[in-house]
């Protein structure tokens, strides 16, 4: 009987999971914001679209291929090209242990000419470390134009 109880205490540890979890600390927003600003700096002075690709994780490029993406960046550089962005809203979510992942999501206000764009972005921290974007989204106000 003793045996049983080893085992079935032995189950439950194994099947535990240890996670420690940050949410919305300022130094992983920090970490985050990294990659917007590439994404800018290469859309205003940057004259490889392929540094731009890099910043996009292979969860991205599983539902939207590269030429979607191209037609995309194209779209907002014709409604103007960047001249400066703030972030607006932010939020993360860390997590350290067992089941370790790393999210991020960040708004931004693009100033864009004379237009304003909303620009999105959700990002993850890949099995290598890095941080790569995996949703980018655009929105603009087409009735206050």
């Amino acid at each position: 009987m003793k045996n049983f109880y080893l085992f079935m205490i032995s189950l439950l540890l194994m099947s535990c999971s240890f996670n420690q979890t940050f949410k919305d600390r300022e130094s992983d927003k920090d970490d985050g914001e990294q990659i917007p600003k590439k994404f800018y700096w290469e859309l205003k002075y940057g004259n490889n679209q392929e540094n731009i690709y890099k910043l996009f994780g292979e969860k991205f490029f599983e539902v939207t291929d590269k030429e979607k993406l191209a037609k995309l960046l194209d779209m907002t550089n014709n409604i103007g090209p960047v001249q400066e962005y703030n972030l607006v809203k932010w939020e993360t979510m860390i997590v350290k242990g067992s089941n370790a992942r790393s999210q991020y999501f960040l708004m931004y206000d693009v100033k864009r000419g004379t237009k304003k764009t909303e620009e999105s972005f959700t990002l993850e921290k890949n099995k290598e470390g890095d941080i790569k974007i995996v949703g980018y989204r655009v929105n603009q106000d087409l009735l206050s134009e």
